[in-house]
């Protein structure tokens, strides 16, 4: 996926021009740059079980990215956030719901949730162990202890990997 394809999955909901946000599972921090585009100023938090690949992102002037490593099953120290995004990476949460919560702990009301997964209820070891297709990611936040706005679609664009594609989404903690 290219830079500008990410920064198109997520524009609609990041709305706030600065904040302190999180990339949760950030991989090689490709989300990461996107939020960094998007952003006028603020801080991000990149965090991966195995961050070597994020060491090569750079802050801009405007925008901070603070590498951490971090496994998001268990429970992180993290300030208070204006969002998180979550791309392609909930798949590897045998528990979804549990995993949602804990990050929602972290965000602050009006804060915005962004997840971006494939759009399929087939698993694919060792890539997608636990499919979180769109009617999935409902549920979850049905599920989830916080108040929550409803699911928002954003955009999809093609998988590379399949025929299914990839969608984006966000919810709002109220």
């Amino acid at each position: 996926m290219e830079l500008q394809q990410a920064v198109s999955l997520i524009a609609a909901a990041v709305k706030k021009e600065n904040g302190i946000w999180a990339d949760v599972g950030a991989g090689t921090g490709l989300f990461t740059l996107a939020l960094q585009h998007l952003l006028h100023e603020g801080t991000i938090y990149a965090l991966d079980k195995n961050p070597h690949a994020l060491w090569k992102l750079a802050s801009s002037k405007q925008v901070c990215i603070k590498v951490e490593e971090a496994d998001f099953t268990k429970e992180l120290s993290l300030p208070t956030l204006d969002g998180i995004i979550m791309a392609n990476a909930l798949h590897y949460a045998p528990e979804p719901v549990v995993v949602f919560n804990q990050l929602l702990s972290c965000l602050k009301p009006k804060g915005v949730f962004i997840l971006v997964e494939y759009e399929t209820n087939t698993p694919n070891f060792p890539w997608i162990p636990y499919p979180i297709p769109l009617q999935h990611f409902k549920a979850i936040v049905t599920a989830s202890q916080h108040s929550l706005s409803q699911v928002i679609p954003i955009s999809t664009v093609p998988s590379v990997y399949s025929t299914e594609h990839i969608y984006s989404a966000y919810i709002i903690k109220e």
